[in-house]
């Protein structure tokens, strides 16, 4: 098994995890709950620093990012910003806002938009990558992921790690040979596939985790190129956004992937190369075989955690579930937390049908990539180990939450006050989280630790402030200072008819530019394509049109505005 220093058995430290699963455009309401988290940490910090008598004194170190899809380059970018000092956005849905430092904000509501996405910048080669242009993907990418001035943390571990769950659609082949005579030879593709990258101090330093890709905190070197170009490829929505190609080392996919993180039960892959040797892999979004990668943070919590238990049966590790004794936690921030009721009424004649069918697999596969198993046990049942912050409003019932989960969650992308919108709800809601249910007994180890270090007034003030109905626990991330009033709660963000009819003449446009190269691909040039190619035009132009303006119109009645 590989070694993963263990925390002190007496560590008075609370270490924390944040996953982040998948999320399309609503990765705008996982931008506004991360920042609203750093306020919480910066604020609980300077509380600390100015030596406030009234406020609890126990330590809180974020270790491990993991992230999926639109989460997992949220995490990317949480792992640059996290290391310096940036402006918090307290009122994004001003649309003056702008050109600030927070690149959450900046990336998931500003920069990212329809307009950029139906450009045709991308087919100067003549060759289609993807449904949408993502040229603007790589310009975002170059503006979040760029490290800056570093700004020391006491709450950011110095070895902070990130995991990136990846479709490497080249897949990684293993051979199911036996050993005995007359058994039966089978190859397998491994599709799943995991990147992880740890911050150090220095570029000379070498992490100290396995596997783990060195990010030189302030620097430009080790694997800051290698994280920009995973955090595009986990973003990857297959066929809509363009796949990406990493550069990898073979020695990457020397164990088992499908055992859990700390095993080290050798299973080199099926291929004449040697154990250090470059390879490159095509990827698409990691959502598509791992949409939710909780397990890669509460695995790397347990490694090195001296508290931790093994399941001698399944293996799996368990981690303090219980308010009284809980030293860790992964905090899993889910924009669209599963909803698969049995339906009872299940068409079955209708749901077999080709048109009926394709939607159901992507929604199978999807769905199956969210499923977390044997360990749905351990969710259910741990208390203080394992949170979940999704989308939470004061809307009728019935009414979605998020703005950005419109048009199949590509809504956000559609309109600027959709994002502000969502941004602004994840805020309120980390807030509500935290002074809420992110909590442990006053009688754990950590939190009293940290109230021994108040005078008896300071304890009772800190206890009467921030257990006001005597439940006996305590924030494990205490609000103060502009982390203390409540966020506000956000205005429904409209769109124009207008601009619906704008965004439909630009889908057109850039569906008829993306059909020839396309065609040509299929027939080759000559007469047949240019047949083709007409006969495409024209059911776009028409048909084609109608369909979608009847499509935008109705999944965008509710929030639509006036022109006048």
């Amino acid at each position: 098994m590989n070694t993963y220093p263990k925390w002190s058995s007496d560590d008075p430290t609370f270490h924390l995890g944040i996953n982040m699963a998948g999320a399309v455009s609503a990765g705008a309401y996982t931008a506004g709950a991360l920042d609203f988290l750093m306020e919480a940490l910066e604020e609980w910090q300077r509380a600390k620093d100015a030596n406030d008598p009234n406020v609890p004194q126990h330590c809180v170190s974020l270790d491990v990012f993991s992230g999926a899809s639109a989460g997992g380059m949220c995490a990317a970018i949480a792992a640059v910003m996290v290391q310096g000092e940036f402006d918090h956005i307290r009122n994004p849905e001003d649309p003056s806002v702008k050109d600030t430092t927070n690149k959450f904000y900046e990336s998931w509501v500003n920069k990212i938009d329809i307009d950029a996405l139906l450009e045709t910048n991308d087919l100067s080669s003549g060759e289609v990558i993807s449904i949408l242009d993502s040229t603007v993907i790589d310009e975002i990418a170059d503006f979040a992921l760029t490290p800056g001035v570093p700004m020391a943390r006491p709450y950011i571990s110095p070895a902070l790690t990130l995991f990136l769950t990846l479709t490497n659609v080249r897949g990684t082949p293993f051979s199911l040979r036996g050993t005995e005579e007359g058994s039966v030879e089978e190859d397998v593709a491994y599709y799943a596939d995991t990147l992880q990258f740890q911050t150090v101090r220095d570029p000379s330093e070498t992490p100290i985790f396995p596997g783990a890709k060195p990010l030189p905190v302030g620097a430009k070197g080790g694997a800051w190129p290698l994280l920009k170009e995973a955090a595009k490829a986990t973003g990857a929505f297959p066929l809509f956004l363009a796949p990406r190609v990493l550069p990898r080392c073979t020695a990457d996919f020397m164990n088992s992937p499908w055992l859990p993180l700390g095993a080290s039960e050798p299973c080199p892959p099926d291929w004449p190369l040697g154990n250090s040797e470059r390879i490159s892999t095509l990827n698409v979004d990691g959502g598509m075989t791992n949409n939710d990668p909780f397990q890669l943070a509460h695995d790397f919590l347990a490694l090195r955690n001296p508290l931790v238990q093994r399941n001698p049966q399944t293996g799996e590790w368990a981690n303090p579930g219980n308010p009284e004794q809980a030293n860790c936690a992964v905090l899993t921030i889910a924009p669209f937390p599963a909803a698969a009721p049995f339906d009872p009424n299940f068409d079955l004649d209708k749901g077999r049908t080709v048109y009926r069918m394709l939607p159901k697999l992507i929604t199978t596969l999807i769905g199956q990539s969210r499923f977390l198993g044997e360990s749905l046990t351990s969710v259910l049942q741990d208390r203080s180990s394992r949170f979940v912050l999704a989308p939470s409003d004061d809307g009728p019932p019935g009414q979605l939450a998020l703005q950005c989960s419109l048009l199949d969650a590509f809504g956000g992308f559609f309109e600027r006050t959709f994002r502000a919108h969502d941004y602004q709800l994840g805020r309120r809601n980390c807030q509500k989280f935290l002074r809420s249910h992110f909590r442990l007994a006053l009688s754990n180890p950590i939190i009293a630790s940290g109230l021994e270090k108040l005078n008896a007034e300071g304890q009772a003030a800190a206890i009467r402030t921030l257990d006001p109905t005597g439940l006996g626990t305590m924030p494990i991330i205490p609000l103060c200072g502009t982390a203390i009033p409540t966020v506000p709660d956000p205005d429904l963000g409209l769109i124009s008819p207008t601009r619906i009819n704008d965004i439909l003449n630009q889908i057109v446009h850039r569906l008829r530019c993306i059909a020839k190269p396309f065609l040509e691909e299929v027939f080759g040039k000559g007469i047949q394509c240019t047949l083709a190619t007409d006969a495409v035009d024209i059911l776009i132009s028409t048909m084609g049109k109608a369909k979608l303006k009847a499509h935008l119109t109705t999944q965008l009645k509710d929030f639509t505005s006036s022109d006048i």
